[in-house]
């Protein structure tokens, strides 16, 4: 922006200084060579800045682009480039934790399939992380029967936990040292 300023500002600068150089020359047969004296100025102030970007255009070029690449930055604010890395260390942090979680209930319930969210506020500066519920998902591999759907009968669903729920919250508390009643067991 700042070349094509200094361009246009050059270029009616010698424009100004040739009418005035013409309005004072005299009228004799002086004045066509005056003329072609001025054409020849107004030509060179012309080519000025294309002679310009040939000889030393690049290095020109990209320090222009940097200075605006600056000053784009600059316009960043420094706190929103902080609260999304910190955005994105916790939602790293928590699906890392739901892929271990996930992979240790295979290791030891190999017959079973597992989802996992975790509820969680993490602090890295004191590298502590307050579990509020971890969210556990269990089915069996293979194909699912499907429940008998009775017609015209309310069914009561008994939330009470079976054995392999109570086992799976038992190895998650023992392994993750996590207390139980942080760990919700459903299935799928």
């Amino acid at each position: 922006m700042e070349l094509i300023k200094g361009f246009i500002t050059t270029l009616v600068t010698t424009l100004i200084f040739i009418t005035a150089i013409e309005l004072v020359g005299p009228d004799n047969s002086m004045k066509k060579y005056l003329k072609f004296v001025m054409g020849l100025i107004l030509v060179a102030v012309l080519l000025n800045p294309i002679v310009k970007f040939f000889s030393q255009g690049e290095t020109a070029l990209t320090s222009i682009i940097d200075q605006y690449d600056k000053e784009i930055e600059e316009g960043i604010s420094k706190e929103d480039t902080t609260i999304a890395t910190q955005q994105l260390r916790e939602d790293s942090f928590k699906d890392n934790f739901n892929k271990n979680c996930i992979n240790k209930l295979l290791k030891e319930f190999k017959d079973m399939n597992f989802e996992s969210d975790l509820d969680c506020i993490v602090d890295f500066d004191n590298m502590t992380c307050q579990i509020n519920e971890l969210r556990i998902g269990i089915s069996e591999k293979g194909v699912k029967k499907v429940k008998e759907v009775k017609i015209g009968e309310e069914e009561k669903d008994v939330k009470e936990e079976d054995s392999i729920q109570k086992e799976v919250k038992d190895f998650l508390s023992d392994e993750l040292e996590i207390s139980k009643d942080k760990i919700v067991v459903y299935y799928l």
